[in-house]
């Protein structure tokens, strides 16, 4: 009989691991459950039917004492860590302790978030076991903000909802907030985020993109100086990118928010000059992004602004191990002033061959400039251009400009230092022209174009009716523009590198007037993550939280009886 005095802690074990099994599980059919409770109820019942008088004995002398104690603490135990699991599970709280926050919301998505006025319901249409990392990436949504909530729906159980909500694919998302509904396929934070932004936004807006100076190629989104991937950047955000001839109209159209000139190679004539200056005067809001060398005719109207563009380029000194000092021309940037396009931004971007730009020692009246970018203090502005590409040779003399050298500023233009005139033309886009058409009529020559809506803009009616009441600015009636001493940390080959796109994209922000929207977006990439199905998940279950341990604590059952015996 005594023989059969091991068959408690041994029972105990099988019967634990298959309750622990069955529970997380709820698959109380499974072998490996069935077999554990059955077994081990066997064993604690074989155990306690011939070892009964030796338990009447132990529990009523000292070690029974002892034994009752040590089960009391353990049922304590095993209470405080249910009590503690349940509060838990009651009030979650979410910690990410990498580096990088990469199983945290991005800024903007929980500013955006928090800036929900109507609920914003998400519906996964999953086959179950598919969820993936979805489920993760909306509980992380819903556990940011009480507006957003999410059901995950399987379409083979659910066809009528998948009929209601027009799902055609399995692992689609219908997103909807307030009366606004649409259908994600490609479902990730970046996708969710902008969807919202478009979904919530008042209208989209219109950004102007002067061209026919040999800007970079708005629908060049493979060449390394395409500003394809910052058109597309535009789009998520809400906004509408149009080209613009400024040789060819009279004006900045009215429904212009803001223009970007960016990276003129040939000069800019003089009648264009005049609308940029009377957008300008007017309260526009513009991006100019000028490259060294290049300009030269703008350099005036910066200066009427306050805003001082230097003939030089920014040469940075970097420390490289095993290497020493050595200059570059690609300055890596960590450091930005005070304004709200960097309100909370040290994040680093990186340009190619920048100029200064600085603010005029004595500000005109009514204008305000602050610098954005500051290289470090071991760079400097080198003057000397013609030894600097003849050559490749630099130094530092006393006429070049020390560290830290500001590579961009944004100046705030109050409505004293303004004169508000009505816009002369209401818009050059034609809503009604075909992509199609668009694309197959791009490399047409200006005569065979001479036609299009972009040559003829439409002439507003204010415009034309010359007995029309006097001008009447905006009540909030304010200027602003950005100016940054390189063109190319915005090309394809740079925006994606460090942080170029949010900064471009909060530029974009403050020059409209939306600041909610300045922060830092979702990345495109993720932690590296394993996909398994239903099966491989019980698998892993199985052997990592129940077989190693079980077997571990049978090994060290058998050892202890082993060794007692001897």
């Amino acid at each position: 009989m005594g023989s059969y005095r091991n068959l408690g802690p041994l029972g105990l074990i099988v019967l634990g691991f298959g309750l622990v099994a069955g529970l997380v599980s709820g698959d109380w059919a499974s072998l490996y459950v069935l077999l554990h409770v059955i077994l081990g109820a066997m064993m604690l019942a074989l155990f306690l039917f011939t070892q009964i008088d030796t338990l009447r004995e132990a529990l009523g002398g000292r070690r029974g004492k002892y034994g009752t104690n040590a089960v009391v603490y353990t049922v304590l135990t095993i209470a405080v860590i249910v009590i503690v699991n349940y509060l838990a599970v009651q009030h979650p709280v979410r910690w990410d302790l990498t580096e990088q926050g990469i199983f945290s919301l991005a800024p903007q998505s929980r500013q955006i978030l928090d800036n929900l006025e109507e609920p914003a319901i998400a519906r996964a249409f999953y086959r179950e076991g598919e969820e993936g990392p979805v489920r993760d990436l909306l509980e992380s949504f819903a556990a940011a903000s009480d507006q957003f909530t999410y059901e995950f729906l399987d379409p083979d159980k659910h066809p009528e909802l998948a009929q209601q909500y027009e799902i055609s694919q399995f692992s689609t998302v219908h997103l909807s907030v307030g009366t606004e509904s649409t259908k994600l396929t490609e479902v990730s934070e970046e996708s969710i985020t902008n969807t919202l932004i478009r979904m919530t936004s008042a209208g989209r807006k219109v950004v102007y993109f002067a061209t026919g100076h040999g800007e970079p190629d708005l629908e060049d989104s493979a060449g390394d100086l395409g500003y394809g991937q910052a058109k597309a950047a535009l789009d998520n955000e809400g906004y509408d990118l149009v080209s613009l001839v400024l040789g060819s109209v009279p004006d900045v159209p009215a429904d212009a928010d803001m223009l970007i000139i960016a990276g003129p190679q040939r000069p800019i004539l003089e009648r264009e000059i005049e609308v940029l200056d009377r957008y300008l005067l007017r309260g526009g809001k513009a991006l100019l992004m000028i490259d060294p060398q290049q300009g030269d005719r703008l350099l005036p109207l910066l200066k009427q602004r306050g805003i001082a563009l230097t003939n030089d380029v920014v040469i940075e000194q970097f420390v490289q191990l095993f290497a020493g000092a050595t200059l570059g021309l690609e300055p890596i940037v960590g450091n930005y002033g005070t304004h709200p396009i960097t309100a909370g931004f040290a994040q680093r971007t990186i340009y190619r061959m920048a100029r200064s730009v600085r603010a005029e020692e004595d500000l005109p009246d009514g204008i305000t400039v602050d610098e954005l970018v500051l290289t470090s203090s071991s760079s400097w502005a080198e003057s000397d251009l013609e030894r600097l590409f003849d050559s490749g040779e630099v130094q530092l003399d006393d006429v070049d400009t020390p560290g830290p050298v500001p590579l961009a500023v944004a100046a705030t233009i109050e409505d004293s230092a303004l004169t508000w005139t009505q816009p002369l033309i209401e818009t050059v886009r034609d809503e009604q022209e075909d992509d199609d058409t668009a694309d197959d009529t791009a490399d047409d020559t200006a005569d065979d174009t001479a036609d299009d809506t972009e040559d003829q803009p439409e002439v507003a009616d204010d415009a034309q009716d010359e007995d029309s009441a006097a001008d009447s600015p905006p009540a909030d009636l304010q200027g602003r523009l950005v100016v940054f001493g390189d063109s190319v940390w915005l090309s394809n080959r740079y925006i994606n590198n460090y942080y170029n796109r949010d900064l471009f994209l909060n530029t974009v922000g403050w020059l409209v007037g939306e600041e909610e929207l300045i922060s830092i977006r979702p990345r495109g990439t993720r932690a590296s993550q394993v996909m398994l199905t239903a099966g491989e998940s019980r698998a892993v279950f199985y052997v990592t939280v129940l077989l190693l341990p079980e077997l571990i604590l049978f090994s060290g059952m058998l050892i202890w009886l082993r060794r007692r015996n001897r």
